[in-house]
């Protein structure tokens, strides 16, 4: 009798104890960025731009919005090229999520690379990281329209135009301003 009670004592502690403990690790913060983290978006934003569906739907591609959403170091939000993106009829329905993800992988790759934390605080940087954002979603778009005619956006087209006539910079620049966030 004293051993089964003795027992249910020990089961009681160290369930508590597990208890108590899955709080503090989930809690835990993020570390920084690591080069390697780095590297990897990198080559994730490189590979979207040939398969932007099979890299988004990838293992990678699911660390890669896991890492985007809680990165510590970085500032990763949508910017006025996602609104494009989002409210111009510039993709179809079933396009906009995996150009959003290219867009997101693409902006992370230029943060990184040019090693800005925050652009949300300095409107040269936002453009820039639009502008990023934008020609890394008209890779993907054109790897799309490759593999299915049927993805063809005529305003995805007209950005594909400015881009080629060196006109892209100039539309981004005069995109409508994000609502606040």
């Amino acid at each position: 009798m004293q051993f089964v009670t003795l027992f249910k004592r020990i089961a009681t502690v160290l369930v508590l104890g597990a208890s108590l403990a899955a709080p503090a690790q989930a809690q835990t913060p993020r570390r920084p960025t690591s080069p390697d983290d780095a590297a990897r978006i990198a080559q994730l934003a490189i590979a979207a731009d040939k398969d932007p569906v099979g890299v988004m739907n990838s293992p990678d591609g699911r660390w890669f919005q896991k890492w985007a959403e809680e990165a510590p170091d970085y500032q990763m939000g949508p910017d006025k090229g996602v609104f494009w993106v989002a409210t111009s009829g510039a993709a179809k329905a079933d396009l906009k999520r995996v150009l959003r993800f290219h867009h997101t992988v693409s902006t992370a790759a230029y943060q990184i690379e040019h090693h800005i934390l925050d652009p949300y605080g300095n409107e040269a940087q936002m453009e820039a990281r639009t502008l990023a954002g934008i020609e890394g979603l008209l890779r993907a778009y054109e790897s799309l329209v490759a593999q299915r005619e049927e993805n063809r956006s005529p305003q995805m087209d007209e950005a594909l135009a400015l881009r080629q006539s060196g006109r892209l910079a100039a539309f981004v620049k005069a995109l409508p301003a994000m609502p606040s966030r």
